[in-house]
């Protein structure tokens, strides 16, 4: 499996270096029937990022359906595929820089044959791979003829720097524990004594022998407005990252350097269930700019003192 050669650059850090889960993209082999759709709505996923980067309104246009509409902060739906076009011209008028967009796939339902609902999370990137822009979108895709198209899309915005503060990390403060397979992975967070950073020390086990470790810290960026965190491996890998926030869901965008120099990009995912666990999860995980499959959310749970 691709994911054994992965460093994840935050908690958890070599938790999924053992194989043998079942990830995301494994689950559409339990459906064989619909493996082709979801083929074909990553091929329209991609061509949309690519129709996008390339400012190709019309491109992207024509992967709507022909009264498709698009509803954006609950604003009034713009409909039809011209008008559609033309919001998306008026729209790269206003954009400033040529950001890139990066698109990620939250959920994908097929509740009839010919119908699917997508959920995703939206990203604007500068060059420097800055998170300018962020928002998440609900869409329905219908198949027509041998295409898959959009139908529906409703779109939320939402402020990059709207959640940056260390204090929205207070949760993550004590000591946590994943168990998968024969790996023991536990992380300890804790303030530093002048509380501008979050120190976050790391161990990862087989049986009793510890085969990994490293530091994390993570801090506000207050010139960007965003928070930041850097991680160093004992192994000699590191990598940098910047987080955003949604309710209980973090996104964390991450690259990183391998010992040996492989470079590695993705977004790991922190889900609170409740105050004493989450799941984590890897996703667009890319090694040297080769694609590697979805890590399967993975629980983490909060260890108590011992009474």
């Amino acid at each position: 499996m691709y994911w054994k050669r992965i460093l994840v650059f935050a908690l958890l850090a070599l938790v999924i270096l053992g194989g043998g889960f079942i990830t995301a993209q494994d689950k559409t082999a339990a459906d064989p029937k619909r493996e082709p759709d979801q083929l074909a709505i990553d091929k329209l996923t991609k061509e949309m990022i690519q129709a996008f980067d390339n400012r190709d309104a019309a491109a992207i246009a024509s992967n709507w359906s022909e009264e498709g509409a698009f509803i954006h902060n609950d604003g009034e739906p713009i409909r039809g595929r011209a008008e559609i076009q033309k919001g998306y011209e008026e729209f790269f008028r206003t954009l400033k820089g040529r950001p890139k967009l990066e698109i990620q796939s939250d959920a994908l339902d097929f509740p009839s044959a010919d119908m699917a609902v997508k959920q995703t999370t939206l990203r604007l990137k500068s060059d420097e791979g800055e998170v300018v822009a962020s928002g998440r979108q609900d869409a329905v895709l219908v198949r027509e003829g041998a295409r898959w198209k959009i139908a529906v899309v409703r779109e939320w915005d939402r402020e990059v720097g709207r959640d940056a503060s260390l204090e929205q990390l207070e949760w993550l403060i004590g000591t946590w524990q994943a168990i998968v397979k024969d790996r023991e992975v536990t992380v300890t967070y804790e303030r530093d004594k002048d509380r501008g950073f979050i120190r976050g020390t790391f161990t990862v086990k087989e049986g009793s022998t510890v085969i990994e470790s490293g530091t994390e810290m993570i801090a506000k960026d207050n010139a960007k407005g965003v928070i930041r965190s850097w991680l160093f491996q004992s192994g000699g890998a590191f990598g940098d990252a910047v987080w955003s926030r949604e309710g209980k869901k973090w996104s964390i965008d991450v690259h990183g350097v391998k010992a040996d120099g492989t470079e590695l990009t993705g977004t790991v995912v922190y889900i609170r269930i409740d105050p004493n666990t989450f799941t984590w999860q890897a996703v667009n995980l890319a090694l040297d700019g080769e694609q590697v499959a979805d890590t399967p959310p993975i629980k983490v749970a909060k260890q108590q003192p011992a009474k």
